[in-house]
C-alpha cells in the first residue's frame, strides 16, 4: 500500500499562491509520503473544472513531469470534474473525460477518476436516479472501454449526493461490466447520503481501484455555519484524519483485511491550518496503517 495526498488538501495554499505544484511534491517527499494524486479542481481556474484540458498546458504539464522526477515522488493518479446528464453537453464531456484517459497513458499514470453528475446535485426522488442511470451508465462503458485499450483504470467516486452509496457505486460497476472501470472509494464521502462510512467501506471495498481517506465531525442538528447539510438532515464538517467522529481505526482494518493493495490518499478539508492538517492526519493515516499490519 502507498500513502501520499490529493492535491486537493492543499487546495487553500494553492489558490492563494502560497503554494505551487512544485512544493506539493516537495512536501510529500519531506514528509514521509509515497505519491500525489492530482485532482484538477486545485489547478483549474476557480469554476472552470468541469471544462479544464490539463493536456492543454503544455508549461503546467512539464512542470508536474519535473517535479515528480526531481523529487522521486510519483503522480498516482488524475481526479476530474464532468457531467453526462447535460443533453447539450454530454457528448463534449464523454470525449474531453476520453482525452484524459489518453493523457493519463501519456503521464504513465494508470488511475483516471471522473464524476458523472455536477457535485452538487441531490436526487431526492428515486425516479430521477433511473431516469439518468442508463445515460450515465453508457457514458462510462465507452469510456472504460478506451480506457481498457490503454490500460488505464476509470472509476466513479462516492462523490456528493446523487451517484453515491455502495448500493449505487456497486450497480453502475455491475452495468459497465469492464474490469477497467472501478471506484475511487473515498472512505467519508458516504456521509452525504448518510451511509454508514463503516458500513459502506465493507460493502464496496474489493470494487476500489483507489481510496481516499478523510474524517469528519458528525452532528445531528446544525452547531452553525460551515457545516454540509447531508441528504437526511445530518450536518459534517472536515477535520484533521484520526481527530472526527468517523471509526477510522476499523475503517482502515477493513480495507486492510480486504486485501487491498494500492494507492491510498489523504484528502484533508478540514478547517485547521492546511500544513497542520496534512501533516498531522497523514502521521496519523501512517501509524494506524502500521500497527494494523503488525
Amino acid at each position: 500500500m502507498k500513502i501520499g495526498l490529493s492535491s486537493y488538501s492543499f487546495r487553500p495554499l494553492m489558490l492563494d499562491g502560497a503554494m505551487q505544484i512544485e512544493d506539493l511534491f516537495t512536501w510529500i517527499r519531506d514528509h514521509g509520503g509515497e505519491h500525489l494524486e492530482l485532482a484538477t479542481l486545485s489547478i483549474a481556474p476557480p469554476g472552470e473544472d468541469m471544462n479544464y484540458e490539463l493536456g492543454a498546458d503544455q508549461e503546467g504539464l512539464a512542470r508536474l513531469r519535473a517535479a515528480s522526477r526531481q523529487t522521486g515522488i510519483p503522480l498516482s493518479g488524475i481526479c476530474i470534474a464532468a457531467n453526462f446528464i447535460d443533453s447539450d453537453a454530454r457528448r463534449p464531456q464523454i470525449e474531453r473525460v476520453k482525452r484524459y484517459v489518453e493523457l493519463c497513458d501519456r503521464l504513465d499514470v494508470r488511475f483516471l477518476r471522473h464524476d458523472v453528475v455536477p457535485w452538487s446535485l441531490r436526487a431526492t426522488e428515486t425516479s430521477e436516479f433511473e431516469k439518468a442511470f442508463p445515460i450515465i451508465a453508457e457514458a462510462c462503458h465507452e469510456i472504460a472501454v478506451q480506457a481498457e485499450r490503454l490500460g488505464v483504470t476509470a472509476s466513479v467516486e462516492d462523490h456528493g449526493f446523487f451517484m453515491n452509496s455502495s448500493e449505487r457505486i456497486k450497480r453502475l460497476i455491475h452495468a459497465v461490466d469492464l474490469p477497467s472501470f472501478k471506484m475511487t472509494l473515498d472512505v467519508g464521502n458516504f456521509l452525504c447520503v448518510d451511509e454508514d462510512p463503516l458500513m459502506g467501506t465493507r460493502a464496496a471495498i474489493k470494487h476500489a481501484s483507489f481510496v481516499h481517506l478523510k474524517d469528519f465531525y458528525i452532528r445531528r442538528t446544525k452547531p452553525g455555519p460551515g457545516w454540509l447539510e447531508t441528504l437526511g438532515g445530518q450536518h459534517i464538517r472536515g477535520s484533521v484524519f484520526g481527530f472526527g467522529d468517523m471509526p477510522v481505526t476499523e475503517i482502515l482494518k477493513s480495507v486492510v483485511e480486504s486485501g487491498y493493495d494500492g494507492f491510498v490518499s489523504l484528502e484533508y478539508e478540514g478547517n485547521e491550518p492546511t500544513l497542520l492538517g496534512c501533516e498531522t492526519g497523514l502521521a496519523n493515516a501512517r501509524r494506524l496503517f502500521a500497527e494494523l499490519a503488525s
